[in-house]
């Protein structure tokens, strides 16, 4: 996603007027929008590009508004909440490369987000048994009691600010949708 997002913040702004000595550009043209060098046939349409767009948007003002929501009533920010969850749905256990997996996240970013949590108490490291290049993370007691509270106030922003404006129905849809875009990505 960072990358697109990299991508999407080099996009001209199209509502905006530029200024060339002084004097106010005429208003652009839809083909304006898009550089020169990439063909008609890969461009999105007005309504896929503006779509992109506002998931762009809205995921980062999410996110931003759950992580504050839980830092300020549970001292547990997105992050940790999310590594909290994929232990649980791991059954309390995983290894790391597993977690950096269902994370969404590097091996690397994994490694420094669980030694954090670690120390504040909230998951156990240790190495494996029987290979000891491989490392597992465990979710601890508290770490449990964190996640139990912490959802109540997740789930409920999850709803207050996305699942209210979308009907199941819709919802399905859109989870289909996005099911469809990530077998397209695994194909490519």
């Amino acid at each position: 996603m960072r990358g697109a997002a990299r991508l999407y913040r080099l996009l001209p702004n199209a509502r905006s007027l530029r200024k060339r000595d002084g004097a106010a550009a005429p208003a652009r043209r839809d083909t304006d929008r898009y550089p020169d060098q990439v063909p008609r046939r890969d461009r999105p349409s007005r309504a896929a590009l503006a779509a992109w767009e506002g998931l762009l948007r809205t995921h980062l003002t999410l996110t931003r508004t759950l992580d504050r929501e839980l830092v300020a009533r549970h001292a547990l920010p997105l992050d940790w909440y999310d590594v909290l969850v994929q232990l649980h749905d791991a059954g309390g256990e995983t290894t790391m490369g597993d977690l950096a997996t269902r994370l969404l996240i590097s091996p690397s970013t994994c490694t420094r987000v669980v030694a954090r949590m670690a120390d504040a108490g909230l998951v156990d490291r240790r190495v494996d048994a029987e290979d000891a290049r491989v490392r597992h993370a465990a979710i601890t007691p508290e770490g449990k009691a964190s996640l139990r509270s912490a959802a109540v106030t997740h789930l409920a922003g999850v709803q207050r600010y996305f699942g209210r404006f979308l009907p199941d129905e819709d919802a399905t849809v859109l989870s289909g949708r996005f099911d469809a875009m990530l077998e397209s990505d695994a194909d490519d």
